[in-house]
């Protein structure tokens, strides 16, 4: 319950919402012992059993004082007009009543709507934007299903929880003590008698409570495993019926969706056992409270029978707000089951942080610098490989240098580096004399512009996808960015040109319009510092061909960092730095490297074979 604290403040805003929540069911719980208690003057009058009241009492707020009120003008009515008009006098006061005891429900309920939806709406925003905070290394360790599922049905079970919890505060709370300070009022000795159910039944929700908690947490785990299952079998389909894999896959989805059937089997068991529960002590505790009130009335003559009965009645009315508190703390207990992984993602550590006296920088004008940089995925693992070791190298403005290496070398891990994706463990990477760690995180990656290999592209239309991010982006400087990445012609050739629709991840486009759309983003950014990786690598000739005369145009004028394998890319470059094992191993320009005769000449002679 920890957690629970820090949800209520979602709903601190709301603060003269609770106020009116609370006002208006107090009142719906008043007026609802005030209908109640009408039962009384009803059968007095019906079996003339009442004692007549012929001086108008005072009204002190209690039962006692409300059924005196009503005998004393009863009376009135009874003395002028007969006993037939007193019932039709109290039958129209209970329905008067009952009216505005309704009323005042709805109206707290009608206060509770922007509660409810303002909750989720500020704890989705929290949650989206700690995600775009989070570094990449945190998604390296989640699988995308899972935190799909944290954001949707864990944010829903949480806010599901917090609106019980008002309502149990707010409403069943109210009814509860309301109705029991009628019944106090009416006979304190049955009331206390009838308060004995208390202990066992509290103990028993407990141990039930803690047992559901248990379960939705592995329960909602789970269901996260199981969206990251429909997720991979959508993007992995392919591999899936090409390996033949259906029945492996649908096997393991099987076992999954088994144990959370069971899980939520459990659940739903121990949840719907609370209200019957409750029920069966109270209706035990009444059935005691109809002998003993039996013995007042018959033999000790301390209750009046039409009072007897009011109780009964009132008693009988406390049930159903006391199973929907029950309902309220189960529910509760499934709710900071979620929240606690929620709060996993709140939690999490925003590994790349902005210092507090960051600088500006809105221009590259002299050079980036690495030196002696070492990294590693994982720096709190002492075991850990590193990934790059002793980087050192500088890129003047204007200067074009290409990464060249085996997969896996750290020519991509170098560059990522640069916009601060991740932090360096040791060393220093300065951009015009200046560490990029005292750089303002915002004015550092719009220096530079990234192409690289996998094309992300949004499930939007063309415009918006090269225009993505650019506040200043018009139609004229979008189509012009399309014309210089060569984007234009086919773009024009598309059901609605600049307006269609490219479906998830532009999977309607081919990989060398996907990459030419991506260049196009770059173009209409115009950065001051590109960085190419791998933009070519997984390009037919025929695509590479226009994908390299589009990058040429964007290379033109700009400082430029390539990771590249092939030589088309690289032969042009003003130095090409050899990276095996994470260290730069040779360095030079292209011809100086061949008469080298050392690793990048193998490399190329394996390119032209």
């Amino acid at each position: 319950m920890r957690l629970f604290p820090r949800l209520i403040r979602y709903i601190f805003p709301y603060k003269k919402n609770i106020f009116f929540i609370f006002l208006f069911n107090l009142l719906y719980s008043f007026f609802s012992v005030f209908s109640l208690s009408m039962v009384a003057p009803f059968l007095s009058v019906l079996f003339g059993s009442g004692e007549s009241v012929t001086v108008r009492p005072v009204f002190d707020g209690s039962v006692t004082a409300v059924i005196n009120t009503f005998y004393y003008y009863m009376g009135i009515v009874i003395r002028d007009y007969g006993q037939f008009y007193a019932l039709i006098f109290i039958a129209v006061t209970m329905i008067v009543l009952t009216f505005f005891s309704n009323l005042f429900r709805y109206l707290g309920l009608y206060m509770n709507a922007p509660i409810r939806t303002g909750f989720v709406k500020a704890l989705r925003r929290d949650i989206y934007r700690k995600m775009l905070i989070l570094p990449l290394s945190f998604y390296g360790k989640q699988k995308k299903g899972d935190i799909l599922n944290r954001i949707g049905s864990d944010v829903q079970e949480v806010d599901w929880s917090i609106v019980c919890s008002v309502r149990m505060v707010c409403r069943d709370l109210l009814l509860v003590i309301v109705f029991l300070f009628a019944l106090f009022s009416i006979s304190y000795k049955l009331t206390l008698l009838s308060l004995l159910i208390l202990p066992p039944v509290g103990i028993l929700i407990a141990k039930i409570g803690k047992s559901i908690k248990r379960n939705s947490m592995e329960a909602q785990q789970i269901l996260g495993r199981m969206s990251s299952a429909f997720d991979e079998a959508i993007s992995g389909l392919r591999i899936i019926k090409g390996y033949n894999a259906i029945d492996h896959t649908d096997r393991n989805f099987r076992k999954m969706n088994e144990r959370f059937f069971v899980l939520n089997r459990r659940i739903f068991r121990k949840t719907e056992l609370g209200a019957p529960l409750v029920e069966f002590l109270c209706i035990a505790a009444l059935l005691l409270v109809l002998l003993l009130g039996a013995g007042f009335v018959l033999k000790e003559n301390e209750l009046r029978p039409e009072m007897f009965i009011m109780f009964i009645v009132i008693f009988a009315r406390v049930i159903p707000p006391a199973q929907s508190m029950v309902s309220s703390f189960y529910t509760l207990q499934k709710g900071m089951a979620s929240a606690e992984r929620i709060y996993q993602i709140l939690d999490a550590d925003e590994v790349i942080e902005e210092a507090p006296d960051a600088v500006p920088k809105k221009s590259f004008d002299e050079s980036i610098e690495y030196q002696d940089v070492c990294f590693s995925y994982h720096p709190e693992d002492a075991d850990a490989a590193q990934v790059l070791t002793d980087i050192s190298f500088t890129v003047k403005k204007g200067e074009c240098v290409a990464l060249v290496g085996a997969s896996g070398s750290g020519k991509s891990t170098m560059v990522d580096l640069l916009p601060r994706f991740y932090d360096i463990q040791k060393g220093r990477i300065l951009v015009d004399g200046t560490d990029i760690r005292q750089v303002k995180i915002s004015d550092l990656r719009a220096l530079f512009g990234i192409v690289n290999q996998d094309v992300t592209l949004f499930n939007d239309t063309v415009y918006s996808n090269i225009a993505f991010g650019n506040q200043e982006a018009t139609p004229e400087k979008v189509e012009r960015a399309a014309k210089a990445a060569l984007a234009h012609d086919f773009i024009m050739e598309m059901e609605e040109g600049y307006d269609t629709v490219i479906g998830d991840r532009g999977m309607r486009l081919s990989g060398g319009q996907r990459q030419r759309l991506s260049i196009a983003r770059a173009i209409l950014q115009n950065p001051q510092v590109l960085i190419l990786d791998e933009a070519t690598s997984a390009l037919d000739n025929e695509s590479e061909l226009l994908v390299q005369q589009s990058l040429q145009k964007l290379m033109e004028g700009r400082t430029t960092i390539v990771v590249a394998h092939r030589l088309s890319t690289i032969r042009s470059a003003d130095r090409i730095l050899f990276v095996r094992d994470g260290r730069i191993t040779e360095r030079g320009t292209h011809d100086e490297l061949l008469a080298l005769g050392g690793e990048y000449a193998k490399f190329c002679a394996m390119q032209e074979k």
